[in-house]
């Protein structure tokens, strides 16, 4: 069959939002595709009777082969590797309405998970595919994919009922969060925070951030309003962009306008229960100041 490159192409954002999902990496996810992209221009394709399976397998496979590189890289990663965050603007063909499995707290969950078990239950659950159709995609007997969802949600089930935020609510919350360490309220702070919340700071060994997770009330709030306290003066320079899906805030040098820091959260009801500073600046390109 002969397929118009047009039509190819149709299937670009789709096959990012797979790679994204996967590796956590914008770069790393434009490459997966392009290669494809290339290897599909490269070959003889009049025989391909489904493109978009096609080069759904393509894109999955190459990313799991690449996630097995770099989870062994990440476990030598200074202090806590954290997603790359991507604002909403700037890729919004990334974001189908599929809850909140693109947040920054639920793709650094995603890392629990081997990069067969990532696969299999982000084709089946954020892109509602059949299990025929993971077969398919993944050459594995439907019962062997049933087995690797199954036990990547023995994996995420703890934690996975975090990651199904409320937007308003979200932004309420961002919006107290910002008052409070605008001001230095560490009891005001404290109030927003559920009691076991955790705090993870991605620095890359390039800027100062915790080496290491930090967990309680008390701790991270000391830690959060320590980092505000630093941020250039007399005014900080501050954006609330939409990050992944979510309300985020990113904060600036008064002086260059380059990002400092992306702030991202969730929530569970009415309180934070994880933060993730994002401050290696390897992984804020994406960010820029709004004013």
């Amino acid at each position: 069959m002969t397929t118009q490159l047009s039509d190819i192409f149709e299937h670009r954002p789709l096959l990012f939002a797979i790679a994204y999902r996967m590796i956590g990496e914008q770069q790393e996810a434009e490459d997966i595709v392009q290669d494809v992209y290339t290897s599909w221009l490269e070959m003889d394709t009049n025989r391909v009777e489904q493109p978009r399976h096609y080069l759904m397998r393509a894109v999955t496979n190459r990313s799991i082969n690449r996630l097995k590189v770099l989870q062994r890289q990440r476990e030598l990663y200074i202090g806590p590797w954290v997603p790359e965050p991507i604002t909403d603007t700037a890729l919004p063909e990334i974001f189908p309405d599929t809850g909140n499995d693109l947040s920054i707290g639920f793709l650094f969950l995603l890392e629990k998970l081997n990069p067969l078990e990532r696969a299999v239950f982000l084709l089946r659950e954020s892109f509602d595919l059949s299990y025929k159709e993971l077969e398919a995609i993944l050459d594995i007997p439907e019962s062997t994919c049933r087995q690797h969802l199954h036990r990547a949600k023995e994996k995420l089930q703890k934690d996975k009922k975090r990651f199904e935020s409320d937007v308003p609510r979200h932004q309420q919350l961002l919006e107290a969060f910002i008052v409070a360490c605008m001001n230095q309220d560490q009891d005001k702070l404290i109030s927003l925070l559920k009691e076991d919340i955790s705090f993870y700071g991605d620095g890359g060994g390039k800027v100062s951030s915790a080496t290491k997770p930090l967990f309680g009330r008390d701790v991270v709030s000391r830690m959060v309003l320590g980092l505000f306290s630093k941020v250039p003066v007399p005014t900080p320079l501050y954006n609330v962009l939409m990050v992944n899906g979510l309300p985020a805030l990113a904060l600036f040098d008064a002086i260059t306008r380059e990002p400092i820091t992306c702030m991202c959260f969730e929530h569970e009801g009415e309180a934070i229960v994880s933060f993730y500073f994002i401050r290696n600046p390897d992984k804020l390109k994406n960010i820029r100041y709004q004013g």
